[in-house]
């Protein structure tokens, strides 16, 4: 098996001896790069392309919840929704907000548990898949938490991306019928096809398909 693709990485990190010593273990797999604040990570959000986002929750200027929380609910929230956030905080979590987090399909981890660079990289590439984690889930509130998740997915792809692959292979659409079908705009919709090619390792359309068709009696009903 060839060595997965590097991924390119936004941290927004206050504290830069914990950025440089991740961007350390991470390297050279994952491409870090650091926004101290808020302000700066939108700026190097508009002019670059990252793969995922690491988010502390303990921002300047007040350090509390309110800037890291804001800006993941800006980032779930964007109408093309193909960015994975991933919450790395040493914030004390409660139940209202992992719920939160549920309903906008943003993971945590917590710095307490002390991941590794490892573990770091493949909770970022679970969540390039269309997968979420939340650690440090108290066990008395993991039932209400866990009724709004439904079945576990029989494949690698979030439900979106699924519909995106469906169309893709079953009826041959271009990126822009995919949009308008789906009601995505055009580049949710190639950010989607680009983490389908890595999800199962392939570099073009025809080999893309030729896998749906290979596999499609695996992959369980069409959401």
């Amino acid at each position: 098996m060839p060595d997965p693709a590097p991924l390119h990485v936004l941290m927004v990190e206050d504290y830069p001896q914990y950025y440089e010593g991740l961007k350390f273990e991470l390297q050279p797999r994952v491409r870090l790069d650091n926004a101290p604040d808020v302000a700066t990570a939108e700026k190097l959000l508009a002019g670059a392309q990252y793969d995922a986002v690491l988010l502390d929750l303990s921002l300047p200027p007040t350090h509390s919840m309110q800037e890291g929380l804001g800006l993941a609910e800006k980032l779930a929230g964007r109408a093309a929704g193909a960015l994975p956030v991933i919450i790395l905080t040493s914030k004390d979590t409660n139940p209202a907000l992992l719920k939160k987090l549920f309903g906008w399909r943003v993971s945590l981890i917590h710095k307490d548990d002390r991941p590794s660079g490892l573990e770091v990289e493949a909770a970022l590439r679970l969540a390039l898949r269309g997968y979420f984690l939340l650690s440090r889930l108290p066990a008395s509130d993991l039932p209400e938490l866990a009724a709004g998740l439904g079945q576990t997915a029989q494949h690698p792809f979030s439900e979106r991306d699924f519909a995106i692959f469906a169309l893709l292979a079953d009826e041959g659409l271009t990126n822009q019928q995919i949009a308008y079908r789906l009601g995505l705009k055009e580049d949710a919709v190639k950010k989607g096809v680009q983490r389908i090619f890595r999800a199962i390792d392939v570099a073009s359309r025809a080999e893309a398909v030729r896998w749906w068709f290979e596999h499609r009696a695996e992959l369980g009903p069409r959401p």
